[in-house]
């Protein structure tokens, strides 16, 4: 779990989910009416079959905000999410597919003395698996709490 403070995590620290999350219709048909994204290739099922990856998949901005809720985070550690960089869509994931979450440091950047940012290769994958999201999170932490 991603409970440490700043001063507390070092280059190299892993995190993982604590749980896989299937994608289902209704998370398509949420992510659809909230974004205003109604693309035929998450929405038409006949349209997604003729298409280059034979049927319906999830759209990659919803597999990253499911990446934020599945991500293990402290709500005393983490003040907020700073911002994604390099963030590819490399493999689909289709309906029914479940995704898990890995995350590795990769930079740690003080800010003052009382926060830091961390810099977070992550990885989601299926079931098989295989990468299907990767990038690079950035999070705003707090340091140690003076005792």
């Amino acid at each position: 779990m991603l409970d440490k403070y700043f001063d507390q995590l070092a280059v190299g620290d892993e995190f993982k989910g604590t749980r896989g999350r299937t994608v289902t219709e209704t998370d398509i048909a949420l992510f659809s009416s909230v974004s205003g994204d109604w693309n035929p290739i998450h929405n038409d099922a006949a349209f997604a079959a003729e298409g280059p990856f034979g049927g319906r998949i999830a759209h990659g901005l919803l597999l990253v905000s499911m990446m934020t809720g599945m991500a293990p985070i402290s709500g005393t550690a983490v003040v907020a999410l700073y911002g994604f960089e390099r963030i590819r869509f490399v493999h689909p994931v289709h309906l029914g597919d479940t995704i898990t979450y890995r995350s590795q440091v990769a930079a740690l950047q003080p800010r003052g003395e009382e926060r830091g940012l961390a810099d977070l290769d992550f990885e989601i994958r299926n079931q098989h698996g295989r990468v299907c999201v990767a990038g690079v999170i950035k999070i705003l932490l707090n340091s140690t709490p003076p005792a």
